[in-house]
């Protein structure tokens, strides 16, 4: 062991911080307060002074060769300074690692749809062994937005438009990927703080429109849960504006409120340019130099990607007299602590070991499988015929890339070519036959062929991926596809081909979405916002063709929302909801079809019937909701319902629910405890999943409240006449809220729970009487109700 106290693995991390600390000048502490991208080895001027973060932006298909590169920097990077600090290697992990070779699951909406953390927990987890193996330590992932505008092209990788669920959710992925013992782990980062996608137009980088009880109440909740529950390590900031201040540059939303008001103790990152928007977008900076103490003053440690801002600038503003070095030490306290905790500094790199996705692949196939959500059969589902003439029709039908989305590899890889392809003549790595694209016909067959080599690379990475019509063909050997039209554009000329089609089969599965990801091609993504949330392109009008000749169709429809079509809903006669499913969507779909598998998911947010509809969610305030009972012209003119409510799903089989009862006792804090009993029974003929959905109302409250809030959840398999008893245990205060005086309270009057099948089917109700008013410490409130399931009957006893 070594004299010195910051290189002791036996002494506690705080005075190893503080050593390392004092012995650092001014410019080593700047240096590990910014990241660095980099596609091979570093400038050694890059490293001069140290470097606190870094993110390889190689391309390769090889992991072993990534590993080696990461490898070879850490150790550059800790040769670089006197005192061989190691830098902490990052990456997106949102459904995977987003590198060559790992594993690949479904998108966090489609998760959300699962209603199950346990299988976000253990895709974590996954993720976490093959990450360390990399050498990669920081993961700029989960996502606690909450999707409730679907113009905003990121809603495939939020949990959920509920807070509740996406608490849920995004604290299974955290304690996954960080693990018992974070020397073992991966940090994870909760992003984007906050009301990122709340925002004006539904538009990537704008201003949050939100008030504060909601931001406090709703937006903060899936962070406070991950801080309190989970220890989450990281936080990074939103690009919003909110309150007339840049995110990365509010002392009240990074300090005030996540630290002060939530807990959080560990490193707040930059979003990748956002103190650059500062001087170059929202102008209330003058220089990088300002942009830097402004963001630093507010709460930010860390900048991401490169030191636009955390620089020799903020040391020349040290010595000026202009920024104190106490800011510029509290930032790097909380750098190192985390350094000190993943133990990076007594065990930099590790060997690696070579991976083998194929236990992953087993599993990313069951996870598709379990997001999938049936919303709608009127008895065409399933198809048990194998004999028929199967029609598989639509632009989504035949790629397995289109299943992924943004922070994927396989979308990573595919933007990557389609940005070389824009760089002509030097297209390396390009297989295109198109070298000199002389109009947008010759765009779009260069663009499809490299959608094509991406398709390629997915299945030479994972085995046995098959798209929709493939895995069709293979249940139904008389099965043929046609594209009909592109996901995109105007061109119809496809139709006749796809009516053809159509007329000349039994079934027709009409195949729709979008495309989600980074480049040109995509219909969303990050930066890739929309005005219109239904079918792009000629999609529907396809649709409508085709049902014209053939009105035995099942729709199946993937991408970063609900499909948002009342022409659909009101004529086609059903509905397979996939999301992105990922790799093994067209597989899980096919076994959806064929009856091989009972689909058990539920929608994780409300669907809308247009755009003019959102943000519509189930637990709004009452009197803003358009399909409550309100007095004559308040609602929207002909449109008052949204299409599905939020808990909403289909089964092949039918359940019932019986012997609901609500038992409680105080805890030692004087907040009730609640137990909330119900059996399940599955009254069909065919094993399946439902989502048991408990649902809380404050009857009379002195401040405007929710018209209801889910309060947990549980997924259980039943087969056909089993019942599972599930029993919800939660902390009153869940139900708290923030009176006129900033107090959270649980005030006095009637609480009512129900059983529902989603947020607007009710099959078991019950109330609890709240005697007196409490005022409740809402550092130890709970946030989602803990939820076992046993096999056959409960004992009835109270807790």
């Amino acid at each position: 062991m070594s004299d010195v106290c910051y290189k002791d693995a036996r002494r506690p991390i705080p005075e190893r911080v503080k050593d390392l600390m004092e012995r650092m000048t001014l410019n080593h502490k700047i240096g590990q307060l910014a990241g660095i991208r980099i596609e091979g080895l570093p400038d050694p001027e890059m490293i001069r002074d140290g470097i606190g973060g870094v993110n390889m932006i190689f391309i390769s298909e090889a992991p072993a060769e990534m590993a080696a590169l990461i490898k070879e920097c850490q150790k550059r990077i800790m040769a670089a300074t006197p005192f061989r600090i190691p830098a902490i290697f990052h990456c997106e992990a949102l459904n995977g690692p987003l590198q060559p070779g790992c594993a690949a699951f479904p998108s966090p909406l489609a998760l959300g749809a699962s209603f199950a953390p346990e299988l976000v927990k253990d895709m974590a987890e996954r993720s976490r062994s093959q990450l360390l193996n990399l050498g990669i330590r920081h993961a700029l992932s989960p996502v606690f937005d909450l999707a409730r505008d679907f113009r905003f092209g990121r809603t495939n990788e939020h949990y959920s438009s509920d807070p509740t669920l996406a608490a849920a959710m995004g604290c299974a992925f955290v304690e996954g990927l960080q693990g018992e013992d974070l020397r073992n782990g991966v940090a994870a980062t909760g992003k984007h703080f906050i009301g990122y996608s709340c925002a004006e137009g539904g538009l990537h980088v704008a201003r949050v429109q939100t008030d504060w009880r909601d931001l406090r109440e709703n937006f903060a909740k899936p962070f406070e849960a991950a801080i309190r529950l989970s220890h989450v390590r990281s936080v990074m900031n939103a690009y919003s504006e909110y309150n007339g201040l840049p995110v990365c540059a509010s002392k009240e939303l990074l300090t005030d409120l996540l630290r002060d008001d939530l807990g959080f103790q560990g490193l707040v990152v930059s979003d990748y340019g956002s103190i650059d928007m500062l001087v170059n977008m929202t102008k209330t900076a003058k220089d990088s130099t300002d942009a830097g103490i402004q963001a630093i003053r507010a709460g930010l440690d860390m900048e991401f990607p490169d030191p636009f801002a955390f620089n020799a600038g903020l040391q020349e503003a040290v010595t000026q007299g202009r920024l104190d070095e106490s800011f510029i030490n509290r930032a790097l306290e909380r750098v190192l602590t985390l350094k000190f905790e993943l133990g990076l500094f007594d065990e930099p790199d590790r060997d690696y070991v070579a991976m083998n996705n194929a236990e992953h692949d087993r599993q990313s196939a069951v996870v598709s499988e379990k997001v999938i959500t049936l919303t709608k059969n009127d008895g065409i589902l399933p198809v048990t015929d194998k004999s028929l003439k199967v029609a598989v029709i639509g632009p989504t039908g035949n790629s397995p890339l289109l299943f992924n989305g943004t922070y994927t590899f396989s979308d990573r890889y595919e933007s990557e070519l389609m940005i070389r392809l824009g760089k002509r003549p030097t297209m390396e790595g390009v297989k295109t036959t198109v070298h000199e694209a002389q109009d947008e016909q010759d765009m779009a067959k260069a663009e499809a062929e490299i959608s094509a080599q991406t398709d390629d690379l997915i299945r030479r990475e994972h085995g046995g991926v098959k798209t929709v019509y493939e895995a069709l063909k293979e249940i139904y050997p008389d099965t043929r596809y046609a594209q009909g039209c592109a996901i995109n554009g105007d061109d119809e000329r496809g139709f006749e081909e796809a009516v053809e089609t159509a007329r000349k089969a039994d079934v027709v599965i009409l195949t729709v979405g979008g495309k989600n990801g980074w480049n040109d091609t995509c219909t969303s993504g990050e930066g890739i916002d929309s005005q219109n949330i239904t079918l792009p392109g000629k999609q529907l009008r396809l649709i409508q063709r085709v049902f014209s000749v053939n009105k035995r169709m099942i729709v199946v429809h993937t991408d970063n929302k609900p499909l948002i079509e009342p022409w659909v809903y009101d004529h086609v006669p059903a509905i397979i909801e996939g999301w992105l499913p990922g790799i093994y969507g067209g597989n899980a779909i096919a076994l959806a079809i064929a009856g091989m598998m009972n689909p058990g998911g539920k929608l994780p947010v409300d669907v809308p019937r247009n755009v003019g509809q959102q943000s519509v969610y189930y637990y709004q305030h009452r009197g803003c909701r358009s399909d409550e009972d309100k007095h004559e012209g308040d609602a929207y003119r002909g449109c008052r319902a949204s299409q599905l409510p939020f808990g909403y799903g289909l089964s092949y089989t039918t359940f019932a629910y019986s012997n609901g009862r609500l038992s409680a006792e105080t805890g030692q804090d004087g907040v009730p405890i609640i137990a909330i009993h119900i059996a399940v029974t599955n009254t069909g003929t065919l094993k399946g999943d439902e989502v048991v959905q408990l649902y809380g109302i404050d009857e009379i409250a002195s401040i405007v409240r929710p018209q209801k809030e889910l309060v947990g959840f549980k997924r259980v398999t039943l087969l056909p006449g089993e019942t599972r008893n599930v029993c919800f245990t939660f902390r009153l205060d869940q139900m708290a809220f923030i009176n006129t005086r900033r107090q959270w309270v649980i005030e006095e009057g009637v609480f009512r729970f129900f059983i529902g099948r989603g947020a607007n089917d009710k099959v078991f109700s019950v109330a609890y009487f709240q005697e007196h008013t409490l005022v409740i410490d809402h550092t130890k409130r709970g946030f989602f109700a803990r939820a076992e399931s046993v096999i056959g009957n409960y004992a009835l006893s109270t807790m």
